[in-house]
């Protein structure tokens, strides 16, 4: 199967919010029998002991995506940001202080939750509960 060009970091990003989003997510992982694939890259994460785009991860997102894909769902869809932490445009004001976007707090995903997506306060990361980073950091 042809891999985004975006890349591990956004690729992670968008499993994360799925997982986040969707309650029935790591079940249906789990069905489509990735379910140690996704234990084993959710700790790499949580741990620290991955790397933004590391071998090991993009291997593990391969396994997951493949077995998904195998058991009816559809590949991991990633924005076209090209590897941007944000969408080109975003920016904040130098006067304001309010957080704009949320991101990965270790980091390690491409994911990018903007308040206009209905979150109030800062949504969760899948791998180990941590609230995500604001961005701009206040």
């Amino acid at each position: 199967m042809a891999r985004s060009h975006n890349g591990t970091p956004n690729r992670l990003g968008v499993l994360c919010d799925q997982l986040t989003r969707h309650a029935s997510m790591a079940d249906e992982i789990e069905t489509a029998g990735a379910g140690p694939q996704l234990r084993e890259l959710l700790e790499l994460v949580r741990s620290g002991a991955g790397t933004a785009g590391g071998a090991r991860e993009k291997e593990l997102l391969d396994s997951i995506e493949d077995a998904c894909v195998r058991h009816g769902l559809s590949a991991l869809d990633v924005r076209e940001f090209g590897n941007a932490r944000l969408p080109l445009g975003f920016g904040l004001p130098p006067d304001e202080q309010v957080a704009r976007a949320w991101v990965c707090p270790w980091g390690d995903c491409g994911r990018v939750v903007l308040p206009e997506t209905g979150e109030e306060s800062a949504p969760h990361c899948a791998a180990g509960g941590e609230p995500l980073r604001a961005y701009p950091a206040p």
